[in-house]
């Protein structure tokens, strides 16, 4: 385990800023770990870059809009992106989970009767406003036995302090020093070597190799036809 204070200590030597056993000063550990988590941020944006999907369940009520975020109706770090959004009715025994379909900006744009009702949803649509993003159900569900499920990769926070211990998968070490090696480097008048580039954005590639998923292929059923199927034999 390593704490912040080790990634950045060791991006300075990566600079020749500091010698090996030499102890950074206050001012370096701090514009270090501001730099750190800066890139933290950014990183935030890249989904490859995300290392774990969390599932985060709430009750669905009349209603169709509901707060994502911290603080908000689903009590998660605000996510940037959603895998899924299941619907679970608790009427049964055990409870059902239903996968309810994605829309897009222009799907959802071309919904007329944003208003209308049904006992349960079909589909869900999510605007990343900020601080707290916006998850909309169609139609309005109206019965009173639901709840969400929500699927969204959850991305690291931002380090509190220097002495924060950094607990990451494999890969993610190596990916902060080199990167804030680099990032660090026009602060101290240092060059970045081709070296470091290279190690920086290798570093990043492992840890998207390390980070991507397979997925599901599906189609709407109604591009598919009227059964939802197609035979090879028949091209029907």
């Amino acid at each position: 385990m390593a704490e912040v204070r080790d990634i950045v200590t060791a991006a300075l030597r990566e600079l020749g800023v500091k010698a090996a056993g030499e102890v950074i000063t206050a001012d370096e550990a701090d514009s270090g770990l501001e730099e750190l988590n800066r890139l933290v941020d950014q990183w935030a944006g890249e989904r490859l870059l995300i290392h774990r999907v969390t599932r985060t369940t709430w009750t669905i009520s009349a209603t169709q809009n509901y707060t994502v975020g911290t603080g908000g109706t689903v009590n998660v770090v605000r996510p940037v992106y959603l895998d899924h959004v299941n619907l679970i009715d608790t009427s049964t025994d055990p409870d059902q989970e239903t996968p309810l379909t994605p829309l897009t900006d222009d799907g959802w744009a071309a919904i007329t009767q944003k208003a209308a009702t049904s006992t349960q949803p079909t589909n869900w649509y999510y605007n990343p406003t900020f601080p707290l993003g916006t998850l909309s159900l169609w139609p309005v569900p109206s019965s009173a036995t639901l709840q969400g499920a929500l699927y969204a990769p959850q991305q690291t926070s931002e380090f509190a302090s220097l002495d924060e211990v950094i607990s990451l998968p494999p890969g993610y070490r190596r990916m902060l020093v080199k990167n804030l090696a680099r990032d660090l480097a026009p602060s101290y008048g240092r060059p970045v070597h081709p070296e470091l580039k290279e190690e920086a954005i290798e570093s990043k590639a492992t840890v998207k190799r390390n980070n991507y998923r397979p997925s599901d292929l599906s189609f709407d059923a109604a591009v598919l036809g009227g059964n939802g199927g197609y035979d090879i034999m028949t091209d029907r």
